[in-house]
């Protein structure tokens, strides 16, 4: 009887081994990409914890770009990936740290394929040696639907004053690296 006890338990934890949870309770990549407030908040937590791999499957590959604040400039994928990269290799994942606000955040309609997130609040502290780079602004994001998960296709970093754009926003933490 306990042969048969043993097989079951055995069964039972490699079956739970090879489910995802998708609740987002913050435990690795287990947000629900099927919402949009799944897909945030795992672009979130990989901002965070400096996960590549994922940040890279959270942007479209083909139609991705970034927006500088204010100035007519911007970057793509490939420029995207490079900055996050730089940034992680000369902070480290541990001096680096990333709060949005996404209260104000809804799902979209059901049925709608793009999603429009405007005025999101964020903070972006990186810290190197004894200095600490800070951003506290807005951004918006576009996000699409591929194959039933939502990823980023655009990113416009915001910022209040022109003249200033390039010393205090998310952007010009990332151009730095």
């Amino acid at each position: 009887m306990s042969k048969y006890l043993l097989i079951i338990g055995t069964a039972l934890l490699i079956c739970l081994s090879c489910t995802t949870v998708t609740d987002g309770d913050g435990n690795g990549n287990d947000y629900d990409q099927t919402t949009v407030l799944g897909t945030l908040n795992l672009f979130l937590e990989v901002w965070n914890d400096g996960d590549l791999d994922t940040y890279e499957n959270l942007l479209d590959e083909d139609d991705f770009t970034f927006y500088f604040a204010e100035v007519e400039d911007s970057w793509g994928y490939e420029e995207e990936i490079l900055t996050y990269t730089a940034l992680f290799d000369y902070a480290g994942e541990d001096n680096v740290s990333v709060e949005l606000d996404l209260s104000g955040v809804s799902e979209p309609e059901d049925g709608a394929e793009t999603c429009t997130i405007t005025d999101v609040p964020y903070d972006i502290w990186v810290e190197i040696d004894d200095f600490t780079y800070r951003a506290q602004e807005l951004l918006d994001l576009r996000l699409s639907k591929f194959d039933g998960e939502w990823i980023i296709t655009d990113w416009w970093d915001k910022f209040d004053s022109k003249l200033l754009a390039w010393l205090g926003s998310w952007g010009a933490i990332k151009a730095m690296f």
